[in-house]
């Protein structure tokens, strides 16, 4: 029970610091900005791909984005084009009939959430580390409440700015979209943004975990990037060598640690996977900060 005391102070301590700093205000921003200009983009994107599938299916044209956007999942041509982009069955049954604003709003949004990820949480311990603030802390609380506290109040700033950042992109849609808008999109907003939170939890363990490694924000924050670069491109060679032998053989295996390989399992509907993925991926967040936690715990501050 203490220690459990010590983990909700430092929570609280990190959320008062990140008040104190500003740096909750300058998340909220940066969060709000990209799905500002990635709600506008998909918009523009809609525009573009309205009047091209108009003039290919024969479709009336419009003045307005959005206005045919329900009739294209009724066109064969269009629910082609959406199978072999996801080109996973169970996920294209599930988005099957949602708005297309709605689902190029979520691809952006699980694009981003990783680098904006890096953006917010990697200097954290290494900027006191390196400071020499933390020897302060530690005449109070444990190494692992600290860390346990700092990955906490990071996830629920992001869970903060996230769902601000939902509600920015439904103001944009209104504006942009006007009556056209569908009634349930803001609600559809805000779970999307829910399950890029679950997603980006892994990505903060990662980052998190690596940066108890060094004392430099700077160093941190690359290394950061250099690991979700990473993630990405095992995850790519882990599919195009799954029909390997050899060495190569074991990619997939690797890939199944890997937050990239449990994305389409954030996109389901359905209880099971939607909770097997977010639990996984949970897990992967704790198993990377462990490993940090591991080598940081004996190390010298």
């Amino acid at each position: 029970m203490h220690a459990l005391l010590q983990v909700w102070r430092m929570t609280c301590y990190e959320w008062f610091d990140a008040v104190r700093s500003r740096r909750v205000l300058v998340a909220l921003l940066l969060y709000m900005a990209a799905a500002a200009c990635t709600m506008h983009w998909s918009i523009s994107i809609l525009g573009n791909l309205e009047t091209q599938l108009a003039d290919i299916l024969q479709l009336p044209q419009s003045s307005r984005t959005g206005v045919i956007s329900t009739t294209l999942w009724k066109s064969k041509r269009f629910q082609d084009i959406m199978s072999h982009m996801v080109q996973n069955g169970s996920v294209y049954r599930d988005i099957f009939g949602n708005h297309p604003v709605e689902l190029i709003y979520a691809w952006l949004l699980f694009f981003y959430m990783p680098m904006l990820v890096v953006l917010v949480t990697a200097n954290r311990i290494p900027e006191e580390v390196g400071s020499g603030s933390v020897r302060y802390v530690m005449f109070r609380s444990t190494r692992g409440a600290w860390v346990l506290g700092k990955f906490f109040g990071q996830l629920s700033l992001i869970a903060l700015a996230v769902l601000c950042s939902g509600v920015c992109a439904y103001l944009v849609a209104l504006i942009r979209l006007g009556r056209h808008v569908p009634p349930g999109i803001l609600l559809n907003m805000l779970v999307w943004a829910a399950k890029a939170w679950v997603y980006s939890v892994p990505f903060a363990g990662l980052v998190m975990g690596l940066s108890l490694f060094t004392k430099s924000s700077g160093k941190s924050t690359i290394i950061g990037l250099l690991a979700i670069l990473a993630c990405f491109v095992m995850t790519v060679m882990a599919v195009h060598f799954s029909a390997y032998t050899g060495w190569r053989s074991f990619l997939p295996y690797l890939a199944a640690v890997l937050p990239t390989d449990y994305e389409m399992l954030m996109w389901r509907k359905s209880f099971i996977p939607l909770a097997t993925g977010a639990a996984t991926l949970i897990s992967l967040g704790f198993f990377y900060l462990g490993i940090g936690y591991f080598f940081f715990r004996k190390r010298d501050c």
